[in-house]
């Protein structure tokens, strides 16, 4: 029995030696890894992956509008951002200020701040009250309303539903699928090799 007892306690420390550990310098999120499907709805149809693995994100995104449809790669390596057009197969650089703000605050202050990013409110306004919860593709979420714009649903500093009224025109982002600490293929957070880097 104590064979038995010690051979299990040497699996555990040997599968938890395998874990995959990513840098993260953001405490908000408590997962090593998620992944996010969206439908989008509106006059911008079409569906959305967010892949998320420590302080990297990768929002690959598949629309249409006004019948023409674009495939475009969002990607944020913490430190490094760029924008690339699937179709077109360029990428741009951009400044990834959200991480270098982002690494100086406590987990609290992180999601209070990716709140007003997500709702379009300055980080210099007061802290957005929920007006109550929702469950999202089986998260529970905080629902903000914004007046004359719209309301968002966010878990963890993550959107899972938002919708957007302005000018008559509506656009609604829906979560269909959360899962966290799942396996994501390195090469979801690499530019394509097709691409060039303008």
């Amino acid at each position: 029995m104590k064979k038995l007892i010690a051979l299990s306690a040497l699996m555990i420390v040997v599968l938890v030696g395998c874990t995959p550990n990513y840098p993260n310098e953001l405490a908000v999120y408590d997962f090593d890894t998620a992944l996010v499907q969206y439908e989008l709805n509106g006059q911008t149809e079409g569906d959305a992956t967010l892949y998320m693995r420590g302080d990297q994100k990768a929002l690959y995104k598949s629309v249409r509008v006004a019948g023409v449809e674009k495939n475009t790669l969002d990607l944020d390596l913490g430190e490094k951002a760029y924008a690339v057009d699937m179709d077109k197969a360029t990428a741009s650089e951009l400044p990834s200020t959200d991480y270098e703000t982002l690494k100086g605050m406590s987990a609290e202050e992180q999601n209070k701040y990716l709140v007003k990013k997500a709702l379009g409110i300055k980080n210099s306004a007061d802290d957005p009250q929920p007006a109550t919860t929702k469950t999202v593709a089986g998260q529970e979420c905080d629902l903000y309303i914004v007046p004359n714009i719209g309301t968002a649903c966010i878990w963890n500093g993550i959107v899972l539903e938002k919708e957007i009224n302005i000018a008559d025109v509506t656009n609604q982002m829906v979560a269909t699928r959360v899962e966290t600490n799942v396996a994501i293929q390195d090469e979801k957070f690499e530019i394509p090799a097709n691409v060039i880097l303008k």
